[in-house]
């Protein structure tokens, strides 16, 4: 029920929609939501800044993703490569993604849609390898892993999915 609008890619000078890289649309949550969001992911803070050996001073603002079928993400980092990155993407860290709904089993309220990851440190090139871990939405998942690593979301076959993505971020 949220203001939707579709989602943007950094492309060197700036954000843009790129739907060939990307497509979906981000719902804009209301402030108490985000605090709600923030506040439960500071609880386990202390234990993402010991897995990823990373000193972390903030979180970003709370990203609402919607996908519908056909919508996807490329393969991508987010963040740590590109020096003319806003400065929130150049201090990325840690990714945190929470999913909202089943992407999987009996339950499942969308098809398609995983979270893949790849080895590798240029997107392109990792993508064209088969990925290394493969992770299915369910309810009030919570997967971490570092902002550099290459990751995409498989194109949505059929329903909706929904998540939320946001940062940890270094001083």
């Amino acid at each position: 029920a949220a203001p939707q609008e579709q989602v943007q890619v950094w492309r060197g000078d700036g954000f843009r929609v790129d739907d060939d890289s990307r497509r979906g649309a981000i719902a804009r949550l209301t402030p108490g939501t985000e605090d709600l969001v923030q506040d439960r992911l500071w609880e386990v803070m202390p234990e993402l800044e010991a897995r990823f050996g990373c000193e972390v001073t903030h979180l970003s603002g709370v990203t609402a993703l919607i996908y519908d079928a056909g919508d996807h993400f490329a393969a991508h980092s987010d963040g740590g490569g590109d020096d003319g990155a806003p400065d929130e993407v150049r201090r990325r860290r840690v990714s945190l993604v929470v999913a909202l709904n089943a992407g999987a089993g009996d339950a499942a309220d969308f098809s398609g849609g995983e979270l893949e990851f790849y080895a590798g440190s240029l997107p392109g090139i990792a993508a064209r390898t088969p990925s290394i871990m493969t992770v299915h939405s369910a309810p009030g998942l919570l997967i971490a892993f570092a902002s550099s690593m290459i990751h995409r979301v498989a194109p949505v076959v059929a329903g909706r999915r929904y998540s939320l993505a946001l940062w940890a971020l270094a001083p």
